[in-house]
């Protein structure tokens, strides 16, 4: 994705294009936690029924938090920014992009746990990294930033699904088997925040016949 630099000149570029109310701050604003805009991949529904348990048990040993609801569970892509309430006119521009992008579905491995944002969430993850996500991402960054739109990405990306918030002192999940599922869609989303609630705002299916990743990136098989 861009440097912060890039960053700047677009979010100065895009003053033009949003009422007041909805221009985006970054994920990183000082004003506080607000909802968010994003893009996702979902677990299947037995994938996230198997986590949901999984960490519900385990949850239960350790008096940690309760697990996050298997239909809310996903994995983070890119976020538009955080929000009062929905941006209207972004959310229609974004959706007319998003619906224009042609990728193969993304195999997807989570073979370790551990605790993700300063030792607070409970997240499955694969130390090798899903290489197929990350090439998708610069995908999906690109379209946006080509059309003037925001999509802000942690700068050391790793693909996770959390399970619990604010698990601080316990002890990570231990996996019997991996979490593994091949994602079909992509969804955008409006999180609000403190409510466990998301609004699904469009999913596109990906294409089995669009071009294939790039070769110089990792091609992981599902592992079962």
């Amino acid at each position: 994705m861009g440097s912060r630099g890039t960053n700047r000149k677009v979010a100065a570029d895009q003053l033009l294009l949003f009422d007041k109310d909805e221009w985006p701050s970054t994920p990183t604003a000082v004003t506080g936690p607000k909802s968010k805009l994003m893009f996702v991949l979902r677990p299947t529904n037995p994938v996230a029924l198997r986590m949901h348990e999984d960490a519900t048990t385990h949850l239960a040993v350790q008096r940690g938090r309760d697990a996050y609801p298997p239909h809310l569970l996903h994995m983070s892509l890119l976020c538009m920014g955080q929000f009062d309430k929905p941006p209207t006119r972004l959310i229609e521009r974004t959706r007319a992009i998003a619906a224009g992008i042609q990728a193969r579905p993304i195999p997807i491995t989570l073979d370790s746990a551990g605790l993700f944002g300063n030792s607070r969430h409970l997240a499955l993850y694969r130390p090798k990294g899903n290489g197929l996500v990350n090439q998708f991402v610069g995908m999906l960054g690109r379209a946006l930033a080509q059309n003037n739109l925001p999509g802000f990405q942690a700068n050391a990306f790793m693909p996770h699904v959390t399970l619990a918030y604010d698990c601080r002192d316990i002890e990570p999940l231990p996996l019997a088997r991996n979490y593994a599922w091949i994602s079909g869609e992509f969804m955008l989303v409006y999180s609000y925040h403190g409510q466990a609630r998301h609004e699904e705002l469009g999913r596109w299916a990906f294409d089995p016949k669009a071009v294939p990743y790039p070769s110089n990136f990792e091609q992981l098989k599902l592992a079962v």
